[in-house]
């Protein structure tokens, strides 16, 4: 009896932390087995469940234990049920899922799948911001077209949304050789279509798109706005394939419910399976994706130097990759093996020299377009009013000013009115948080941006 309380009081706890998706996902297919010395035995059917139980349900277990058991409660994940707690259905074959590859139709060449082999599961650095996408990408090359159908990631550019398409694509070709698969940019697929219709040639498109067994599209916002054809073609491959329980994996730089342009049905179809979104990598994750980039070079790069590399540049993995590229370039250059922070101060400044010759922008240009985008006039931004539609517009020009400017805080400051260095701050901290959680307003953020320059 206490063991059913025990769970039971885990999932209501569970519950109320996790999104509902994300508790289907990761807390209703897990099992507890027992509850013995202090130690509860817990059945996950995925592997990768057990990093999302120990970072974000761990706590939640030792409250239940202390609740129902007054004790300290650890948790023991195993991956394989005992035979004993095995159900008639589970031992049953008839009942086990099977998933159809048309054996019957040919392979596709590597070379025309679309993948690159470099992206793998094995090489995608984890961290806070990306760990809900990479979870359900591995259960869906785990589990093709009987997980989450389709899988909707969205995010930034540079974060890792090409990475895990292709990812997921090699994987099952590792483990399904004869599973017909295509990566193809949504651009890409726009083009190929409007080819095909212009040779006449439509029976060959389509026969190529709906006999996949899966179907990764890269930046599926790119249909925005496109031909009534062209959406037209889309909706029905994709509700070809799903039909067929074939798998589609997309990705985009914002969630289904922001995607402008598109027929109702198309982002209501993208809402099926499940929506993942990909944030910035922290400090930690920016490290560990230093040193796996470095770590083949023929250079060694002091760990001071890939904290201070990790704190120049945090909103994309590109451009830490792009800072090592530049390092590399003087060092090879200077003939040096050892990189210091000096050295890499030096290649930086250059990439950040070279940005800056390109964007001079006035603080007063950042303040006139961010008034003129919330309807907030410079005055009244440099102003102490605490009006809602103000307050955003003069974080989000402090934001931007600290972004796109050389200036120091103090200089930032003085520009709105003379506040305070630690006003600034706080707004740049404010704004930088709230892109991470509001699709809506990185888009904003983004399309002020595009006027500044």
């Amino acid at each position: 009896m206490k063991e059913k309380q025990f769970w039971n009081r885990i999932l209501e706890f569970a519950q109320e932390r996790l999104t509902r998706s994300m508790y289907d996902f990761y807390a209703t297919p897990a099992e507890l087995i027992k509850v013995e010395e202090n130690t509860a035995t817990i059945f996950l059917p995925r592997s990768e469940m057990e990093m999302v139980w120990e970072k974000q349900l761990k706590d939640i277990i030792i409250a239940a234990g202390f609740e129902i058991y007054d004790s300290e409660i650890k948790p023991y994940y195993i991956f394989t049920k005992p035979q004993s707690t095995e159900s008639p259905q589970v031992n049953d074959t008839n009942s086990i899922s099977t998933y159809d590859y048309t054996p019957a139709l040919p392979t596709i060449p590597y070379s025309e799948t679309g993948l690159k082999e470099k992206y793998t599961f094995d090489n995608f650095i984890q961290g806070d911001g990306n760990v809900w996408a990479v979870s359900a990408a591995l259960a869906v090359s785990e589990d093709l077209a009987l997980t989450y159908n389709p899988l909707f990631i969205y995010g930034g550019p540079g974060l890792g949304k090409t990475h895990l398409l292709n990812a997921i694509g090699n994987e099952i070709l590792k483990n399904i050789p004869d599973a017909r698969v295509k990566y193809i940019p949504a651009e890409s697929f726009i083009n190929d279509f409007l080819e095909h219709l212009r040779l006449g040639e439509m029976e060959k498109f389509k026969k190529t798109y709906r006999s996949l067994d899966l179907l990764l599209i890269d930046d599926i916002q790119s249909l925005s706005g496109k031909k009534v054809a062209t959406q037209e073609e889309f909706f029905n491959t994709f509700n070809a394939l799903h039909d067929k329980q074939k798998q589609i994996v997309l990705t985009s730089d914002r969630s289904p419910k922001h995607l402008e342009g598109l027929e109702e049905r198309l982002v209501t179809r993208f809402s099926w399976g499940l929506t993942q979104n990909i944030t910035p990598p922290d400090f930690e994750t920016r490290i560990a994706i230093l040193q796996s980039k470095t770590e083949h070079l023929d250079y060694h790069f002091q760990s001071d130097t890939l904290e201070y590399l990790a704190g120049q540049f945090d909103s994309n993995v590109r451009e830490l990759e792009g800072a090592i590229n530049d390092i590399t370039l003087i060092a090879r250059v200077k003939k040096i093996k050892d990189i210091t922070i000096d050295i890499a101060a030096e290649a930086i400044r250059a990439r950040k020299q070279d940005a800056r010759q390109i964007l001079v922008i006035p603080i007063e240009k950042i303040q006139t377009e961010v008034g003129n985008f919330y309807g907030v006039s410079v005055k009244e931004m440099k102003g102490t009013r605490r009006v809602q539609n103000i307050v955003l517009a003069r974080q989000v020009a402090m934001y931007l000013a600290r972004e796109l400017t050389d200036n120091s805080l103090p200089k930032i400051g003085k520009e709105f009115g003379g506040k305070d260095h630690t006003t600034v701050i706080h707004a740049h901290a404010k704004i930088k948080s709230l892109i991470d959680e509001d699709d809506n307003l990185r888009l904003e953020i983004e399309a002020i941006k595009k006027k500044i320059k």
